[in-house]
């Protein structure tokens, strides 16, 4: 029976979680496949049979692995993609009427911005 997981990471090291998740299959199916054409190579064709049945196993795991990198890069470009638009809405002018046909534009203030001179 699968269970789901979960853990807290910063939001910039989400990338390097998910390359951290397909690296950790992509080493053992390649060690794994490295083996079998040894053994193909030495001759030795039952060893070849027998990784190539951990091989078909492992690739359960690694659908697994590439659904789950998937959707953890899928919540990953969201976020991302709010926060930019939360960007530029707090960069947009905010322009409001001191009275009838007397508009004020005043842009955001930016983190750099300081008022001490």
């Amino acid at each position: 029976m699968k269970v789901g997981i979960s853990y807290a990471v910063e939001l910039d090291e989400i990338p390097a979680e998910v390359e951290d998740l397909i690296r950790d299959v992509q080493w053992d199916l390649f060690g794994i496949l490295e083996d079998i054409i040894k053994d193909i190579n030495a001759g030795q064709l039952g060893a070849a049979l027998e990784g190539i049945k951990i091989v078909r196993k492992n690739v359960d795991r690694l659908d697994t692995r590439l659904e789950d990198s998937y959707t953890i890069l899928i919540g990953y470009v969201r976020v991302l993609q709010e926060l930019e638009a939360q960007r530029r809405e707090a960069a947009k002018p905010q322009v409001t009427e001191i009275g009838p046909g007397h508009p004020v534009a005043a842009a955001a203030a930016s983190e750099d911005d300081t008022n001490d001179q």
